[in-house]
Order: structure tokens, then C-alpha cells, then sequence
């Protein structure tokens, strides 16, 4: 087998145009050349074996990453202000976590009830305070429908209102009174 080896590469080099002292002294290091050929094969193959196993861990990293960053931004975003530029990713999680689990909502229109008054509190733009306050009573609308009706967190919540109630502006002081009425809760 090694013989025919030599064979072909005296042939090989014969073919490119070498005379038979440049095929001697090529010849040595054609045959070295194989072994070189085979060792770059084998790292080929392990190259070949990286690139596999990293085209399946980068998406599994970028995903766990995002995922991560997209939980981060959820829990920062729970204790976002409707002022705040999070307000929406509040608003989207907390409609997730009632679609999922519907005994969420009490949380949520308990949530709601506070921000009206922090905003009332932090004298707060009034078209803010009536937009927040529109959320809180459709919450409470909802939870008030619901058979397992916690009336503790509807005490919450009117105590919060009434908080606000004390400091707010005319127009505000009307809608959460208005609110409160249109809930049985005055």
C-alpha cells in the first residue's frame, strides 16, 4: 500500500513537469504532505463539531437572554407610575396575569386604586389622574362581577379614592366620586 502511494506521487509530481532529481528530493515531503492533509482533516472535523454545537447553543443563549431581560423589564415595570414610559408593559403583564389566573384582578384594581392617589398626591396632570382612574373602575366593574369578591380589597381601594378625593382638583374630585358611586361604594 505504501508503495503504491510513492507510485502515485512520482506520478503526481511527474505530471506538474518535475525531472527524476527534483522528483527524489520532492518526493520525501510529498509523502509528509499526506500526513499533514490527514491532521487538518481531523481539524476540520473538530472545527465542524464546534460550529455544529454553537449553532444550536447562540439561539438557546440569545433566547434565555431575552427571556431574561423581558421578565427584568416586567418586575421593574410593576412598580411604574402611569407617568412612566413602563406604564404599558404594566398594563400589558397585568392583563396577562388576569387572563391566567382571574383572582389577580383584586391585585390589580387594589394597584390602580393607589396610583390614583399617588398621582392626585404628586399633583399629577388631571387628564393622567381621569385616564388611571378610568382603568381603576373598569378593574373594579369586573372584579365586583366576579363570585369570589374580596370586599377588604374594595375597602382598599376606597380608601385610597378618598385619600385622593381630599386633594384633588374640581374635575378629578368629581370623576372619583362619580366612580365611587357608580360602584355602590360611597
Amino acid at each position: 500500500m505504501r508503495q503504491n502511494r510513492r507510485q502515485q506521487l512520482q506520478n503526481e509530481l511527474f505530471t506538474a513537469g518535475a525531472n527524476a532529481a527534483e522528483i527524489k528530493e520532492l518526493l520525501p515531503i510529498a509523502s509528509k504532505l499526506k500526513l499533514l492533509e490527514d491532521n487538518n482533516t481531523s481539524a476540520v472535523g473538530e472545527r465542524e463539531k464546534e460550529n455544529r454545537w454553537l449553532k444550536i447553543v447562540k439561539p438557546v443563549s440569545f433566547s434565555a437572554l431575552g427571556l431574561a431581560l423581558g421578565m427584568y423589564l416586567v418586575i421593574i415595570a410593576q412598580a411604574a407610575l402611569p407617568t412612566s414610559v413602563l406604564y404599558p408593559v404594566q398594563k400589558f403583564s397585568d392583563h396577562i396575569a388576569v387572563s391566567i389566573h382571574s383572582q389577580y384582578r383584586a391585585s390589580v384594581m387594589m394597584k390602580r386604586a393607589q396610583q390614583v392617589n399617588q398621582l392626585v398626591a404628586n399633583h399629577t396632570d388631571s387628564k393622567q389622574v381621569l385616564a388611571t382612574l378610568a382603568d381603576y373602575t373598569s378593574e373594579a366593574s369586573a372584579y365586583k362581577a366576579t363570585p369570589h369578591t374580596n370586599y377588604a380589597a374594595l375597602e382598599y381601594c376606597k380608601t385610597n379614592l378618598m385619600q385622593a378625593l381630599a386633594t384633588a382638583t374640581p374635575n378629578v374630585r368629581q370623576a372619583i366620586l362619580s366612580s365611587l358611586q357608580s360602584l355602590g361604594t360611597t
